[in-house]
């Protein structure tokens, strides 16, 4: 049975995303392809419980979240609570107050992302000389509970094909 791969792309992209296209491209068959798609006016809640439910006879997913969409790729796998899925976040934004820049959220977009202070069970690929999120609170942690893997690049991750690598290898576990 062929693995299932989500991906749910940031702030203002979709599923043309240059990282989803990369996933694509050097996984190959390996996998069945999804993008989550959303924009800040979206209702998230609403978009996860679908995308829960459109998962619900998937045993293992593997999950992508890119730096806003990773803050809803870590709120669906809470929700599937399903032990073989794996968790992947691309600078992730876990903490909307670590913001460097002053994107415009709606505050009900806001409302719906949540604070994730102690993420478990993950591969986090972020980079201090992230530009337009404070990383730090990842680097400090203490008997992290995820897979860091520090990158010298910027927030949209230029270099995301060097890495690529890395995230087969954690997939493969």
């Amino acid at each position: 049975m062929k693995k299932t791969l989500l991906y749910i792309h940031g702030y203002g992209s979709d599923h043309n995303s240059r990282k989803f296209l990369d996933l694509k491209n050097y996984f190959g068959q390996e996998y069945t392809y999804h993008c989550l798609e959303w924009m800040v006016e979206s209702d998230i809640k609403y978009l996860l419980r679908l995308a829960l439910k459109k998962c619900e006879n998937i045993s293992q997913l593997a999950i992508i979240g890119d730096s806003t969409g990773a803050n809803l790729a870590y709120q669906l796998r809470e929700l599937r609570k399903v032990p073989a899925d794996q968790l992947i976040l691309l600078s992730p934004l876990l903490d909307i107050t670590a913001r460097l820049r002053d994107i415009p959220f709606l505050k009900a977009f806001e409302d719906q992302l949540i604070k994730i202070t102690k993420p478990q069970n993950a591969l986090i690929i972020a980079s201090r000389e992230d530009e337009v999120i404070n990383q730090t609170g990842i680097f400090n942690q203490a008997n992290n509970q995820f897979v860091l893997h520090e990158v010298k690049d910027g927030h949209r991750l230029e270099k995301f094909q060097e890495y690529l690598p890395v995230i087969k290898n954690y997939l493969s576990k």
